[in-house]
């Protein structure tokens, strides 16, 4: 079972790739079909006026979807925009939180400025090790090839 994809930057950015790939004329048609519908699962049915609707909110002509690859800043401008039409609209999902965040930690685990040092200490130190002591012997049952 898989879960539809969130209203992120990543899929902003495939509709965007797409977009782009179609109007220099490539042939990108079951692409399409699913970062399409991946888009519209993700957005809403009116994603793709949305995008141009932000897009000349910024100043930028709607149809040139391009600028959302060069400029990173835009891009999550144009996202938040998204964002908010999808909170305004009933007939698509509700936006994801924004205190929602990806972590190596669990929640209430702060990793420090001390478990970093402490890492590259050891780092350190097992870089030194290997320059210095010599190898272990190896795993019985293998030759060594002169």
């Amino acid at each position: 079972m898989t879960s539809t994809p969130g209203p992120d930057a990543y899929t902003l950015r495939a509709v965007v790739e797409l977009e782009v790939a179609l109007e220099a004329g490539t042939a990108v048609d079951a692409a399409h079909a699913v970062v399409g519908d991946l888009a519209l699962q993700a957005f809403g049915p009116a994603v793709f006026g949305w995008i141009g609707e932000a897009l000349a909110a910024e100043g930028r002509e709607p149809d040139r979807w391009d600028v959302l690859l060069a400029d990173d800043g835009l891009a999550d401008r144009v996202l938040a925009h998204l964002r908010d039409r999808m909170g305004d609209d009933d007939a698509v999902p509700d936006p994801p939180s924004q205190d929602l965040v990806w972590s190596a930690y669990p929640p209430g685990v702060d990793p420090g400025r001390a478990r970093f040092r402490r890492a590259v200490r050891r780092r350190r130190q097992s870089a030194l090790m290997a320059a210095v002591v010599p190898r272990r012997h190896r795993v019985a049952g293998r030759h060594r090839r002169d």
